[in-house]
């Protein structure tokens, strides 16, 4: 199973499983995980993974995509309560499985679920949408739910818009991200993001146009493939980009889209970006699923990894040798990270970006920007 032109991840069936090498002072506090994509912590600071789930059944049988609270014990271990099971699964025409991607949780408190492919009522209603849940603990411990069961809140499709009345070739929605009371959402197949809200609906907010390849690449360009997107804090968001077939080196960025739906890369030189995550003192860990290889069609085992992004677009690796790495998050001094092929999360303690005395502008340095602006206020405190 390769991966097609529009990049699409869970088009990696599971391989022989095998960890792959992790660096630093790691635990690995999951095992057993069916292609985790999406790793998230609610208000309390619990995490709630989500999985794909291809591979245990296979394509003739139904979808087992799952979201999942992983409590931690007074021990310091971990346990997995599903909240939704059994959630759909679907397969294109190359045989590519879409089904559970990202998860998040709103300012109530919601979570929220972006499932890829296509929605079909009475079919697929699950898919191609954005699924919100209550994640309360009267209601998680009532479950697991079907998709369409007691927990479900609210089911927005995403799908029909982008095919119907967008107009869009191919709809693949990954991921969603409140912003400014509405929700902006994430789709790998429309290279676009767009927004809902209840009252006018939905709105394309900015479209990722194809990238021209080096000179002799097959083909010459490729698709921008947007993955995971979330909130700036400033009324905008920042979005990473997988890139399409044939995943070429150093074309992914990190973008900024404006409220307006202007963007900017704030960081490029990257590759094969899948989730990111802002740190308490404003730097961005950014997940590389790693280098594809074309002999196997796969991203080689090891060579993915978590890079740290200063807000001046510098870059560097922050975790290495990882095997697709699809979801990153801090929680504390801690970083945890999810690898779609073993199926784990592991946890890295005590390395989470801290805020920095002196640094005024969150950019992650201490510099004569912190100083031009301590020079700036210099006055008499009101």
């Amino acid at each position: 199973m390769k991966w097609s032109r529009k990049g699409n991840l869970a088009g990696i069936l599971a391989l022989a499983i095998t960890g792959a090498a992790a660096a630093g002072d790691s635990e690995v506090v999951m095992t057993g995980l069916v292609l985790p994509i999406g790793l998230e912590a609610d208000s309390n600071n619990q995490l709630w993974v989500s999985e794909l789930g291809v591979g245990k059944m296979g394509p003739a049988g139904p979808g087992v995509g799952r979201i999942s609270m992983m409590p931690r014990a007074l021990d310091g271990t971990f346990s997995l309560v599903p909240l939704v099971e059994d959630i759909a699964v679907a397969f294109n025409a190359m045989g590519e499985p879409a089904g559970t991607h990202h998860i998040t949780f709103d300012s109530q408190g919601r979570l929220l679920v972006a499932t890829g492919g296509p929605y079909v009522e009475g079919v697929y209603d699950s898919l191609g949408s954005i699924l919100v849940y209550d994640p309360t603990y009267g209601v998680l411990t009532a479950g697991p739910y079907a998709p369409g069961g007691a927990a479900l809140l609210e089911s927005i499709p995403v799908f029909p818009f982008i095919r119907q009345v967008a107009g869009y070739d191919d709809s693949n929605v990954y991921s969603v991200a409140e912003v400014g009371g509405d929700l902006w959402i994430a789709d790998a197949g429309a290279n676009a993001v767009v927004a809902y809200d209840a009252v006018d609906g939905f709105s394309v907010v900015a479209e990722f146009p194809n990238q021209t390849n080096p000179k002799g690449t097959t083909p010459p360009t490729s698709q921008a493939v947007p993955t995971k997107i979330v909130s700036d804090g400033d009324g905008g968001a920042f979005v990473v980009q997988l890139t399409g077939f044939p995943f070429v080196d150093a074309m992914a960025n990190v973008f900024q889209v404006a409220a307006d739906g202007s963007y900017t890369s704030i960081a490029s030189g990257l590759k094969t970006l899948v989730d990111i995550e802002v740190a308490a003192d404003g730097s961005l860990l950014v997940c590389s699923a790693g280098d594809f290889d074309p002999a196997t069609g796969q991203p080689a085992p090891g060579t993915g990894s978590v890079i740290r992004v200063l807000r001046d677009g510098s870059f560097d690796t922050f975790i290495g040798g990882l095997w697709l790495p699809t979801g990153v998050e801090i929680v504390g001094d801690d970083v945890f990270v999810c690898e779609f092929v073993p199926g784990t999360v592991t946890r890295y303690a005590g390395i989470a970006p801290q805020p920095c005395l002196g640094d005024l502008n969150g950019d992650g340095r201490v510099d004569a920007a912190d100083l031009g602006m301590l020079i700036a206020a210099w006055s008499v405190c009101p």
